[in-house]
């Protein structure tokens, strides 16, 4: 910026000084033509009587002494043909100049001859012989009363003749180069000190205030909002100095208030989590006092059916021993008493395999992992289901691809799980329906689906099947606990059970089993 202001300055220092030489010039060669008038003036006033008495020696005479003065480069006078008559040189006398020529030129432009010139007309700027400038100027010579009364001339004729005179410029122009020499010093002195000027105000007021505001935005950049450019002056940089000194200020008290309200913010959120812990802590007591309340309830309700058909059937036997005196029962006797005891027995079963369920649920039965093949597994069970899928009418098939690979497992607690799905996908088909049992290699181990074609499970009913005691069959067809025993076995897995369900379409569980258990529990 500096650099640019020094020569934007300089460039117009210099179209000044261009532009006062030009003046000096204009004003010098002004200066020059009127001594050349002056010159002009006199010789002609000298030789005035010379020429009236036609004494040519005479008038030589004060042309070459004028001529050989310091300056004259020449003087000389042409008659109206053009021809010179007298000159300083005398080589030149006789020989006739072009009307056409610069010297005469002037009066000469139009098709007649002008009478007077104004004298910027009647100076011209010629070219030196050795190089310099000549200036040179004509004066014409008048036809006079005295002229035409010693003369042969006509009184219609004006102009006689002509006085050229020629002056050397050398002088002038020594004058005007030792002076455009000497602007030229001055300019580039001048120059110099606006240069060093500018690079001095620009730093002082300019670059060292944005290099302070620079260091203040870089330590602000850091984090240090304490930083604050000082103050020195009422200028644009002043304002912007306080600008950015209220801007910091700002966001100092913003950054405090902040880690205020974050501390605030802090005390609040452990209040609340202990808070919220504390909630959760009784929420759990409720929920476990619930889910207790919930199970007596309903193994309350499932026992306490066969139960109640027990005493029944019971006390019908109690009364019909009632007495031991009673002779033999008859055969209609004896085989009433045998559907009441088989009665008793199913109800008692009943009741044996809801505690089983129960037992098997809440108890965390130690598994025997090993390397397994899933493949006779998976045929166990078709083995097991195969006459009952034949007394229901559904088509049983089983998919075991040949390159299965072997996962660590407890191969009784996944035939279990297989059974417990395959039991219910056959109970849920109808006749002519479809149970398929298949295994796939998966990512990390082995993928066991089990899909029916059978009602489907309910949309709003899909995502409890795994809860305890929530089941869809009909009365005294199921606990609710096949499902939740399913999820257990695969929890102690370390694996992943999902359901995929359309009414009417059909259901399919996905379980996916690891290639190796992890060393924590599950």
């Amino acid at each position: 910026m500096g650099l640019g202001l020094g020569l934007g300055a300089a460039a117009i220092l210099w179209l000044a000084d261009q532009w006062s030489l030009e003046g000096q010039r204009a004003q010098l060669e002004s200066l020059v033509g009127m001594s050349a008038d002056r010159i002009a003036e006199t010789i002609h006033r000298a030789a005035h009587d010379g020429m009236l008495r036609n004494d040519v020696d005479g008038v030589r005479r004060i042309i070459e002494n004028v001529g050989a003065q310091e300056g004259i480069d020449r003087v000389r006078i042409y008659n109206k043909e053009g021809r010179v008559r007298v000159s300083s040189v005398p080589a030149e006398e006789g020989t006739l100049v072009d009307k056409h020529s610069e010297e005469c030129i002037a009066c000469h432009a139009g098709p007649q001859p002008r009478a007077g010139l104004e004298r910027a007309l009647r100076i011209r700027m010629l070219p030196g012989a050795a190089g310099g400038r000549i200036l040179g100027i004509i004066s014409p010579i008048y036809n006079e009363k005295a002229c035409v009364a010693c003369h042969v001339h006509p009184a219609s004729q004006r102009v006689l003749g002509v006085l050229d005179v020629r002056l050397s410029m050398a002088q002038a122009d020594a004058a005007l180069r030792a002076s455009e020499r000497q602007m030229q010093y001055g300019l580039f002195a001048t120059g110099l000190a606006v240069l060093l000027l500018s690079f001095v105000m620009l730093w002082a007021f300019v670059l060292r205030p944005v290099r302070r505001l620079r260091r203040a935005m870089a330590r602000a950049g850091e984090g240090d909002l304490t930083a604050r450019v000082p103050v020195r002056s009422s200028d644009e940089m002043g304002a912007l100095a306080r600008s950015w000194n209220e801007t910091t200020d700002d966001l100092q008290r913003a950054r405090e208030e902040l880690h205020g309200l974050n501390r605030t913010l802090e005390q609040r959120v452990e209040e609340k989590t202990r808070q919220l812990e504390e909630t959760h802590r009784r929420m759990l007591v409720v929920e476990k006092m619930a889910s207790l309340g919930k199970l007596a309830a309903v193994v309350a309700h499932e026992i306490n059916n066969p139960l109640a058909g027990i005493r029944t059937y019971a006390r019908v036997l109690r009364r019909q021993f009632a007495g031991g005196t009673q002779a033999p029962p008859t055969p209609e006797q004896a085989q009433e008493t045998d559907r009441i005891l088989e009665m008793v027995d199913a109800e008692a079963g009943r009741c044996g395999d809801i505690v089983r369920n129960l037992l098997a649920f809440s108890r965390d039965t130690a598994a025997r992992f090993a390397l397994t093949e899933l493949g006779p597994v998976v045929e166990r069970c078709r083995l097991l289901l195969h006459h009952q899928a034949e007394m229901l009418g559904v088509t049983l098939e089983t998919r075991v691809p040949a390159e299965l690979p072997k996962v660590v497992c407890d191969p009784a607690q996944v035939q279990q799980m297989l059974l417990a799905l395959a039991m219910n996908a056959l109970e849920a088909t109808p006749e002519n329906g479809r149970v398929t049992i298949e295994a796939r290699p998966a990512e990390d181990g082995a993928m066991l689906i089990v899909s029916d074609t059978g009602a489907g499970i309910p949309r709003e009913h899909q995502d409890r099947v795994f809860e305890p005691f929530f089941t869809t069959k009909e009365a005294g067809k199921g606990v609710g606990l096949g499902l939740a025993v399913v999820y257990g076995i695969v929890t102690r897995h370390h694996g992943e059970i999902a359901v995929e369900s359309e009414p009417g379409r059909g259901t399919t569980f996905t379980i996916r089993l690891p290639r190796q258990q992890p060393e924590e529990p599950a």
